[in-house]
């Protein structure tokens, strides 16, 4: 099954945009899918992600622009002729078909052999573990296994490329990790062009070889998770992305190993020396909460006092936003339990190595 379903589709979206009268959903945007891709549109609600699936998918149409299944340009056919699989938000499963007829419908709509589509339907339900559940109806079963249905009857019809709008939003904490898992695996099973949609960063983060960040309609950063979670373009993806603690300022000295930072507080941070930027250059240093560390005594530098404003254990962290001796708000996560409570006074250190530099926009 894996090696027939893998049909060699890059997917090429060239100055693509939509509009919905005066708004622009999507706007000039370009990205390019290799064959066997696992791409993700990342980005808040509204940012354009699901638009643009549903432009790729056929159920609107573009705007401006052209999209390619490797040179065949699809946006003009018919969505039924666009041979792509789609896994939606609610599963959209009949309820009164067995979870093998649910797999098999397209098959039929598409005229496969009787025996032919018993034999794909059972190769499509063993990938997703579910060939135990052949004969079950979908109110039998539960989300992840209503999901895993919609996987095996977008896959069984053996797509060029295959979407997936949120699927896994509608499941529980743990689930969705399971789900993650199963997802990855299949991924790799079948080497399959894949788009997903998702406003959950670790979820892209955990799945995709390339992410694309969306906002306001507009691509702001293609790269794999690596390049995205430790190299963010600008402010907005580091944002969202998890990194909450910014300082604006500017580039005043170097030290060694170290260019020296000054704030609009008027304090100084060292940061490893990029080899990019220079003295005077101004620039947004962020560092992620988990990565400033509370000390109980003042660091030779990258040091600053704080209050405890809030504190929020959540089990396996516990989350401070702290009010800095510059009255800056300033987010910490520290692994387990600790005892500060709201008034402690703390010590902080911003290590330079977890430092980044983004150019102020």
């Amino acid at each position: 099954m894996a090696q027939a379903i893998a049909e060699n589709t890059r997917v090429l979206i060239k100055n693509v945009t939509r509009k919905f009268g005066e708004t622009t959903a999507v706007d000039s945007t370009n990205i390019d899918i290799s064959s066997g891709e696992f791409m993700t549109l990342l980005g808040p609600s509204g940012c354009g992600k699901t638009t643009l699936l549903s432009m790729i998918l056929g159920i609107l149409d573009v705007s401006d622009g052209e999209i390619y299944f490797n040179s065949t340009r699809i946006d003009y056919i018919p969505m039924h002729k666009r041979d792509v699989g789609m896994v939606f938000q609610n599963y959209a499963l009949f309820p009164h078909m067995t979870v093998e007829k649910n797999v098999e419908f397209g098959l039929e709509m598409r005229k496969v052999p009787k025996e032919e589509r018993k034999k794909r339907v059972a190769e499509a339900l063993e990938l997703v573990q579910l060939g135990h559940l052949a004969h079950r109806f979908p109110k039998e079963l539960s989300g992840g296994q209503q999901q895993r249905v919609a996987l095996a009857r977008a896959i069984v019809v053996r797509p060029k490329v295959l979407l997936l709008d949120e699927p896994l939003s509608n499941l529980d904490a743990k689930l969705r990790k399971d789900m993650r898992i199963q997802l990855k695996k299949l991924h790799q099973d079948l080497g399959i062009t894949t788009i997903y949609v998702t406003h959950d960063q670790e979820e892209a983060l955990s799945l995709s070889t390339k992410v694309a960040v969306m906002s306001f309609g507009v691509v702001q950063q293609i790269g794999t998770p690596k390049e995205i979670f430790l190299h963010p373009k600008n402010h907005f993806v580091a944002n969202f992305i998890g990194y909450t603690n910014f300082f604006k300022g500017k580039f005043v000295s170097k030290d060694g190993d170290y260019l020296v930072f000054e704030s609009e507080q008027k304090y100084k941070l060292k940061v490893e020396d990029d080899g990019i930027h220079q003295i005077g250059d101004e620039v947004l240093l962020t560092i992620k909460p988990e990565n400033i560390k509370i000390m109980e005594e003042q660091a030779e530098f990258n040091s600053m006092k704080g209050k405890v404003i809030v504190s929020d254990y959540v089990g396996n962290t516990t989350g401070y936003e702290i009010e800095s001796e510059y009255k800056e708000k300033v987010k910490v996560n520290v692994l387990g339990l600790e005892s500060y409570l709201a008034g402690h006074e703390i010590n902080l250190f911003l290590d330079p190595k977890n430092l980044l530099i983004i150019n102020q926009e």
